[in-house]
């Protein structure tokens, strides 16, 4: 496709690409994106700078090893980064915005020119080692209740008991991640039912993230970010902790600080998105397709696609071309 026939594509249709959270990896991801220079390249890069073992871990195992917080964040956005670097060799296609799902948000940053491929592989290093070594907790999600429900039985409860609990995900209208001390997490849920919910599922998590109790973790983070470079965004990327489109750089940096110990507002990103930036196509990048089927559930017509694997990112090359092509 030449430039001037893809810049008019882009122009009628806006792009939005997504980077997903933990949770969403798997032995194995990303193995056939390390056969390629590109893909080569952004696993080198996390293997010197995170461990010399994580595309081990992350192409073979063992599965308990992915699971830890320490190697799972750094495989999965080395695998949505790798993902990015091999669809940018082979597409034109360019985003209007860019989000990501807690850790996901650094892919997004990535992408946007933000921070270098070194940088991100040092921010999320430290991130995942202060997350591992935060106190522990417990987080479950709460299915058929909204956001603000359950917001509500989570504010009366801290209230009356003082213990450590809040919203740590919005993730869509009937699906809310809470997490805090697991006493108060086990305590809540009865209540949560009561008020409606279908299924309050604990998640097999050794932290309470996105919860008080990461503040010291935040807290530490955010020194840790104040040594390295910024760069204002090329295309607004749209922040957990406020669902706001993003470019200057120094906003970027104290939101990082705050994600930590913040709510992921990822509700009120999609309808940011959708909604008032016009996205009607979003591509995610890695493993899993979680965020995709939530574009899906709230946003029956935004198309969605997956790149995921080489098989994958081929489909969504001819697919994406000859859908924009005939917008």
């Amino acid at each position: 496709m030449g430039a001037l026939k893809q810049e008019k594509v882009n122009e009628m249709s806006r792009v939005a690409f997504v980077f997903p959270g933990q949770g969403s990896q798997s032995v194995g991801m990303g193995r056939d994106f390390y056969e390629h220079p590109a893909g080569k390249k952004v696993y080198e890069t996390f293997d010197r700078l995170v461990s010399a073992n994580l595309s081990q871990i992350c192409f073979n195992g063992p599965e308990e090893e992915l699971r830890r917080t320490l190697y799972t964040q750094p495989a999965i956005l080395a695998t949505s980064i790798a993902a990015l670097e091999l669809f940018k060799a082979r597409s034109g296609v360019q985003p209007v915005a860019l989000a990501g799902h807690s850790l996901g948000e650094y892919g997004a940053h990535y992408a946007a020119g933000v921070i270098s491929l070194e940088t991100v592989a040092q921010l999320v290093k430290h991130r995942a080692e202060l997350m591992e070594n935060a106190p522990k907790g417990a987080m479950s999600a709460v299915l058929g209740l909204s956001g603000d429900a359950v917001e509500k039985v989570v504010t009366d409860y801290k209230q009356e008991t003082g213990l450590v609990l809040a919203v740590a995900n919005y993730n869509s209208d009937n699906q809310t991640v809470i997490s805090g001390s697991v006493e108060a997490v086990e305590a809540v849920s009865p209540r949560l039912k009561e008020a409606g919910a279908k299924r309050v599922l604990p998640l097999p998590v050794g932290g309470a993230f996105h919860s008080p109790l990461m503040h010291p973790a935040a807290e530490a983070f955010t020194d840790f970010l104040s040594d390295f470079n910024f760069h204002e965004a090329n295309v607004p990327v749209v922040t957990n902790i406020d669902a706001l489109p993003t470019t200057d750089a120094s906003e970027i940096r104290r939101k990082l600080g705050r994600q930590i110990d913040g709510s992921v507002r990822w509700t009120q990103t999609m309808q940011k998105l959708v909604q008032e930036l016009g996205v009607d196509t979003v591509v995610e990048f890695g493993p899993g397709k979680v965020l995709t089927g939530l574009f899906k559930k709230m946003f029956p017509d935004v198309r969605v696609f997956n790149v995921l694997d080489m098989a994958s990112l081929e489909d969504v090359v001819e697919q994406l071309g000859a859908s924009l092509a005939n917008v």
